[in-house]
């Protein structure tokens, strides 16, 4: 019980868990529909995801189509991957989102 205390207080612990996953958002998302480079993104809330250390959502304005960035764990993203699909009722592409340093 005493070690959460030690880390922070719960807000103080959501905001560095939030710190932490903005830290990792990629500087732009490649649609998968029709490859335009999307800059605007959205942080997905993974508090509760075990094996994801960032997700982030893009809505392209050129085709109208959503594309994701998710970055963790192989099973866990795989995990995910099926969430989204499910929750959206379509199949969705896996992309590949540049590296911070362009690779």
């Amino acid at each position: 019980m005493g070690q959460a205390k030690l880390r922070g207080t719960t807000e103080q612990r959501k905001q560095a868990a939030v710190e932490r996953q903005l830290s990792l958002r990629p500087k732009h998302i490649v649609c998968n529909n029709c490859q335009a480079t999307l800059t605007e993104m959205q942080p997905m809330d993974i508090s509760d995801i075990r094996g994801i250390d960032a997700a982030f959502a893009a809505h392209c304005p050129h085709c109208d189509h959503d594309t994701y960035a998710i970055k963790g764990e192989r099973e866990a993203v795989a995990n995910m991957h099926m969430a989204i699909e499910d929750a959206t009722g379509a199949e969705s592409q896996i992309g590949a989102v540049p590296s911070a340093n362009g690779k």
